[in-house]
């Protein structure tokens, strides 16, 4: 009788910690899967599910704690797979995106030909942003990026007669793409 109290304990528990440790991994801040709490649960959910439990309580307890660590084994199998064939981006990795469409990815000039400093770093930002998206380094000069956004501010310019050019660096679907819109008065 005591043997199942503490089994219960421990699997809940154990189960627990898995979790905690499984959305660590999943976050990026463990470099490999639990694996050897995960085989210490299945022991225990072996040994005991082959043992009649005389208590209907700690029956019923048993059994919704192998149910939970079911599906949140099925969760996690899922989520690896997705992560594997590259449908699921890791969570961590999706926040910082999301953190960086917020962060200097968007500058206001006025002339290109003055607002050097900014288009510099615009122009880095870019360049980190198509690396980090393609996986290669990708052969844009200044000159050539400052030339793409003369001629797109030129074009802003006749259509709205605006004084700045605002200038974004989006990320979609892995594509790293520089739009330019009429500068806020």
């Amino acid at each position: 009788m005591m043997s199942i109290e503490t089994d219960i304990s421990r699997l809940e528990s154990g189960i627990r910690q898995l979790k905690i440790k499984y959305d660590m991994f999943f976050a990026g801040a463990l470099p490999l899967q639990p694996m050897e709490l995960r085989e210490e649960i299945e022991r225990l959910i072996r040994r005991n599910s082959t043992e009649p439990i005389q208590r209907y309580a700690h029956r019923f307890h048993f059994n919704s704690l192998v149910s939970r660590f079911n599906s949140l084994s099925e969760l996690w199998g899922k989520t690896i797979r997705s992560r594997e064939e590259g449908e699921r981006p890791i969570p961590a990795v999706a926040h910082l995106r999301d953190n960086r469409k917020d962060s200097p990815d968007q500058v206001t000039i006025t002339d290109p030909e003055k607002d050097v400093a900014e288009l510099r770093k615009l122009h880095a930002r870019y360049l980190a942003e198509r690396c980090r998206a393609e996986g290669k380094t990708p052969n844009i000069s200044f000159e050539k990026f400052v030339k793409g956004i003369s001629s797109q501010a030129s074009r802003l310019r006749q259509k709205t007669d605006c004084q700045g050019i605002e200038l974004r660096i989006i990320v979609e679907n892995e594509k790293v793409h520089l739009k330019a819109r009429a500068g806020k008065s």
